[in-house]
């Protein structure tokens, strides 16, 4: 079985898209054929989409989750822009500052997420084990978790396993529309026999209650522990009547290990600056103070490299 959510994305086909942002004044911003993305640029998104190569979202600066493009042609992703507009049917493209309404948003094309029948090559790693003890564990309590993860391909991945362990679950990520969420959020607060929620992280943490769970398990660590803080708090809020318990998954390898001190050592040097300065001044500081821990937990050449790299992405 493959599980993936690029197979049958509306306007799969790339020439289909090329020409609808090609279509002149129909297809632009507020009818203003001015407005609209050059034909040049247009053939460099199509292009890029078309080699499956992988750029940065210019909000999160992390490879695209769930990515859209917007009536101008830029590519985000879904939950980053969403979280950027003031309005939920509107706002500004956070690269160009033209108005983007939702409904014009597009999913963009991929390839299949996974080459392979997973199904039938599904090998369990440590972490999938023993977050499957723990909801066992639960499941006895009849307690409701929700199992956070930032990538949307792990998701998908942990169906199989809880599939297998005959776990009834739903799944809340970007992909959903309002009316979907809603849904998706009554049936696990209502439906005694649906004990898990799936969640991308970065969904956990727009304005949602989720005090129907007493569980939460962080797959992965984020950079910025300000957003798995928001995550968390959609469960530990006003109306909660019960013990929260939050379990964090960390393999003991460098990179993992690196992340979490850093997430925390920013959070301490975070709450150290509120009241000092605005709110820019204070990230300025505090992205000022991650890059030194970064450059002081780097051999000399991983920082040369890093910085290469960076001179790429700036001149290319």
């Amino acid at each position: 079985m493959n599980h993936s959510r690029g197979d049958t994305q509306e306007f799969s086909d790339l020439n289909k898209l090329a020409k609808h942002f090609l279509k002149g004044g129909k297809g632009s911003i507020g009818g203003d054929p001015s407005a609209a993305p050059s034909k040049a640029y247009i053939k460099e998104v199509v292009d890029e989409l078309q080699k499956g190569e992988e750029r940065e979202c210019p909000i999160c600066l992390e490879a695209y989750e769930d990515a859209v493009l917007t009536s101008c042609a830029h590519r985000l992703c879904r939950e980053c822009l969403l979280a950027s507009w003031r309005s939920a049917i509107s706002g500004l493209c956070p690269v160009c500052r033209k108005l983007v309404n939702k409904q014009d948003l597009i999913t963009a094309p991929t390839d299949s997420r996974f080459q392979i029948d997973i199904e039938k090559n599904w090998v369990e790693s440590s972490k999938v084990s023993v977050l499957l003890r723990e909801l066992e564990n639960l499941r006895d309590f009849g307690a409701k978790s929700i199992v956070f993860s930032q990538w949307t391909g792990f998701l998908d991945l942990l169906e199989i396993p809880l599939s297998r362990h005959n776990f009834s679950f739903v799944r809340l990520d970007g992909t959903l529309n309002q009316q979907q969420r809603e849904r998706v959020l009554c049936q696990f607060a209502e439906d005694n026999n649906i004990l898990i929620l799936l969640m991308s992280l970065k969904a956990g943490g727009v304005g949602i209650n989720l005090t129907a769970a007493t569980s939460a398990f962080l797959m992965d660590p984020w950079w910025n522990p300000a957003v798995e803080e928001q995550a968390v708090m959609r469960i530990h809020r006003i109306g909660q009547t019960k013990s929260v318990a939050i379990k964090r998954f960390i393999v003991k390898v460098k990179i993992p290990y690196l992340m979490v001190f850093i997430g925390e050592q920013e959070l301490i040097v975070l709450n150290f600056y509120v009241g000092q300065g605005t709110v820019e001044e204070r990230m300025q500081i505090v992205q000022a103070r991650k890059q030194r821990m970064i450059s002081g937990a780097l051999t000399d050449h991983e920082v040369r490299a890093a910085r290469i790299e960076e001179l790429k992405m700036l001149f290319t």
